[in-house]
Parts: C-alpha cells; structure tokens; sequence
C-alpha cells in the first residue's frame, strides 16, 4: 500500500486572481411604468469614487444545556446592501435617476441593482464572471454639498429588498444573457475585447463599440497640421488665460442603456 502521508513542505499556496475594484460595474434599472415593458439599464459609474459593500446579520442568540452554559449565535437573516459615493455628476443619467428619487417615498424608491464581475486575462480582454440582480430600496441620497472649494458631493445606499440573484462563473447562458442587456463599459473605456465562453466550448470575441467612444475633446482620425506659423501662433495664444476662454459647453458625451430585444442588447447613446 503506497505510503499517504504527505510532506510537511507540500505547497497548498494557490495563487488565486486580485482584481481591481473598477473592473466591477454596477447598474441601476429603471422598473418599467406598466406590464410587459422592459427595465432599463444605467450604467452608474461617472463620479463614483467608492463603492462599500455590507452584510448585516440577524442573529438569534441561545444558550443550550449542553453548552456548557455559553451563548450560541445562530445568523437568521442576512441584509445585504451597497454604499455608494463619490462628485455628483449632473446630466449623468443614473445619479440623475438616483437624484430624482430624493423625495419619493414608499416603492417608489424601490429600483433595479446589479453587480457585474470581470476577469482581466493575460492579454487584457476581459470576461464576466460573475452577477448579481434584485430589486433594492435606494436610501440616504445626498445630492450635492461640501466645502465651498471642493466637488459637489453624491451618497447612497442600495439595498436588497431579498436575497438577490447570483449568476456564476458556470451559469455560461445566464452570463451571455447578461453581458446582452448590461452590456462590458469597461472594453470601450480600456479599448479592449470581451471574451465570453459559450455553451458549446467555444469562446466568443465582442469588440469594443467605437460608436460610444468620447469625442468632445477631438477625434485624432480628424486631425491637420496647423497651416503655417500665423495660424499656428495664433492658436497657441488663444490658449492664454489673459486671453479670454470660449464659453462652456456640457459633452455630448454618450450614456448607453440596454433593453432586451431578441438579438441582444439595444444601446441608446443619447
């Protein structure tokens, strides 16, 4: 009989994946005005600097006899919430939303909360992993405050109604279904692939959408040489502050949401 006893220096040291925190996104979903209409998503992520998670247990506290007289705690209940924080960022559509929500009372407060994990692989596309949905009460809102020389402050907490739904690494269909209505931000902010396994064994590649990417600031496929040292001086002198700025103008920077349709995700960048 081969000898069972394993070396006292066997390496049980499994190096798992650590990730950062903004690969996670998170979505409120609007509930839909009547039946049959669908809910719609908004990517919560702009001004956002902080997002805290917290498990609050019901606890039933019991000393037995055959405990030797000591207390046992048995959890009865788990409240799960999400502390949110971060600059208030108008004309974003879901702190907007939020915002809105301030003075509602009852199940108007009640909304849609998901969660959605992403893997980085070793060439930089990412994959869902992992995702949780429920509908949750959204409390606490601050809408704006602080110091007169700092940012516009924005505050809530969403918290699960019931014990939300946990899509997992192995659920390969439920995650694609997901990944089609809350559509990877994160592959257009950091220009990379979504690499989705499917049913089959396969892999599938969904490229970043060059549709949603930001160009109030320019588009270098749009770009010239200045036309000579007049133009060229001139341009640079406009950009002195003695000189006068051109007034504001909000971005047109686009918002995706998505609404289930029967071949994926509908995206409204307006």
């Amino acid at each position: 009989m081969a000898d069972q006893t394993q070396s006292p220096t066997k390496n049980v040291n499994y190096l798992g994946d650590i990730l950062e925190n903004y690969l996670t996104e998170y979505w409120i979903g609007l509930k839909p005005n009547k039946t049959g209409d669908p809910i719609n998503w908004l990517y919560l992520a702009d001004g956002i600097t902080t997002v805290t998670p917290k498990y609050t247990d019901k606890k039933k506290t019991a000393a037995y006899y055959n405990g030797g007289g000591n207390e046992r705690s048995t959890v009865t209940g788990v409240t799960s919430s999400y502390d949110i924080s971060g600059d208030r960022s108008y004309h974003n559509p879901a702190q907007d939303a939020i915002a809105n929500l301030k003075l509602a009372t009852g199940s108007r407060r009640e909304q849609w909360f998901r969660r959605n994990e992403y893997l980085q692989n070793n060439d930089g596309s990412l994959t869902l992993i992992k995702s949780e949905t429920g509908m949750a009460t959204w409390t606490d809102i601050d809408d704006g405050g602080g110091a007169a020389d700092d940012n516009g402050g924005f505050k809530v907490t969403a918290t699960y109604l019931s014990t939300p739904s946990i899509t997992k690494e192995s659920d390969i269909a439920e995650l694609n279904e997901i990944l089609l209505k809350t559509p990877c931000q994160n592959a257009n902010i950091l220009h990379v692939a979504v690499v989705q396994p499917q049913a089959d064994g396969s892999s599938k590649t969904y490229q970043p959408d060059p549709e949603v990417a930001d160009t109030s600031n320019g588009d270098p496929a749009n770009s010239q040489p200045a036309a000579g040292y007049d133009v060229a001086q001139g341009l640079a002198d406009g950009l002195d502050s003695d000189a006068g700025t051109p007034p504001a103008t909000k971005p047109d920077t686009p918002q995706p949401q998505s609404t289930p349709t029967d071949t994926g995700a509908v995206v409204d960048s307006k």
